[in-house]
Parts: C-alpha cells; sequence; structure tokens
C-alpha cells in the first residue's frame, strides 16, 4: 500500500473520530488543546505509541538553528509507517512543507486544520481533517463554536426501526441525580477568572502545571513559565 492511500485511510479515520465534537464560546489555546487530546485519544484507541512535541521524524531544522523541528503529535506503529501529525487554526505553509519531507521520510502526514474553511489545495500525500469553527468577540476576545449543525452527521447503514407502542402505560424511572461538575484547572488567570482549561492528573492545566513549563531563567531573573509545548518548531 503506498503512501497516498495509507494517508487517505487515516484521514477518513480521524475526520469520523473527530465528527461529533462539539464545544461553545471557547478560546483557541483551549479548541487546540481538546483537538490535540483527540487525536491522542483516536491513536490509543488503536492501539498505537502516541507521543506529543516529537522531534522531525525527517529531522528538519526549528526556528533556532541549536533546535530541531517539532511535530505536534506522532502515532508509532507495528503494522505500518509512523504517522505524523500537525494541529494548526490558520492556513501555515510551513505546516505543509513539514509534512511533505515528513512523507518523503516515510511517515503518513495528516494537517487538522480548524477555524478557516478555506478551500485551498494540498498536495498529496498529506490528508486534511478540516474542523470548521465559527466565532465571535466577546469582551474583546474571539472566542469560538462548533455546533451540531456545523459538522456532518454520520449516516445510518440501516434503516431507523419504528418505535413499538407500550402495551399498558409504563411508569417513568426517577430522575437522575445532578451532573458531576466538569473538572476545570484549579489555577485562576492573571486577570483573576478562574481557568476554564481541562486539568492534567496534578489539577492544574498545561498553562499552569509547573511540570510542563520550561523552567529556565530568563533575562530578568525569572522562571519561565511559558509551557514545554510552545517550543519553536
Amino acid at each position: 500500500m503506498d503512501v497516498v492511500e495509507r494517508s487517505r485511510r487515516a484521514t477518513a479515520s480521524l475526520r469520523r473520530y473527530l465528527a461529533p465534537l462539539e464545544f461553545t464560546d471557547w478560546s483557541a489555546v483551549r479548541v487546540t488543546a481538546e483537538l490535540t487530546r483527540q487525536v491522542v485519544n483516536w491513536g490509543v484507541k488503536h492501539g498505537w505509541r502516541v507521543r506529543r512535541e516529537v522531534p522531525s521524524i525527517a529531522g528538519l531544522p526549528g526556528a533556532h538553528p541549536d533546535r530541531p523541528g517539532y511535530l505536534d503529535v506522532v502515532c508509532q506503529r507495528l503494522d505500518g509507517p509512523p504517522i505524523a501529525i500537525e494541529i494548526d487554526r490558520t492556513d501555515k505553509q510551513w505546516s505543509s512543507r513539514k509534512l511533505l519531507c515528513e512523507a518523503d521520510a516515510a511517515a503518513i502526514p495528516l494537517w487538522v486544520h480548524w477555524n478557516d474553511a478555506k478551500t485551498w489545495i494540498v498536495p498529496d500525500p498529506i490528508g486534511v481533517v478540516r474542523v470548521p469553527t465559527t466565532s465571535r468577540r466577546v469582551a474583546g476576545r474571539l472566542l469560538y463554536s462548533r455546533a451540531a449543525d456545523e459538522h456532518p452527521r454520520r449516516t445510518p447503514t440501516t434503516p431507523p426501526v419504528p418505535p413499538v407502542p407500550p402495551a399498558e402505560e409504563t411508569v417513568a424511572p426517577p430522575p437522575e441525580g445532578p451532573a458531576r461538575p466538569r473538572a476545570r484547572c484549579s489555577a485562576v488567570t492573571t486577570k483573576g477568572q478562574p481557568c476554564l482549561i481541562d486539568p492534567r492528573p496534578s489539577g492544574l492545566c498545561h498553562v499552569h502545571d509547573p511540570a510542563v513549563q520550561c523552567g529556565a531563567i530568563n533575562r530578568r531573573g525569572r522562571r519561565c513559565t511559558r509551557g514545554l509545548h510552545s517550543r519553536a518548531k
């Protein structure tokens, strides 16, 4: 099976997996983080070894001469070549060129592209998984949403079976208890507002957790709190 056919199959599989994703008024950081989490879960469900922020398989340099380029997600497989995945909100042509180099290095290139629904042409064998969203500005912040009618519904393979009317009156089950609130990061933002990003096992999100921050001392003598995911690619 050639790289183009493998890319098409992987693209169709990931597109189906991301199709039910819905959210309302999320920041760009939160949308990218959730898409990354969903992509990782997709690879794990296939039994692959999944890693984030992996040095370029093709050995591409990053923005700094002394640092390698990085891929957002890489799925290592025993039954085929690795899958190199980039996740972007805008049309980053560098991502396209990077994925073409990864394909030359025998990797399957996938590009998860959200928000921008342009119909620009991406060359084979790059597989594009588009995740269209809408946006609106709230209190000076640009927030993104993805409603149920903004992604394709899965077509049932068999016609629906009409419901059978009950033979006798049935008693409705008692209502369930209140839904358990969704876990959020325990930190607060610089504006003093609760952080809405999903937490890591530590209880803090990837922005506030010291375990995934740079930690280096900058020129002002302060500890760098930038996340490891923000390294130059």
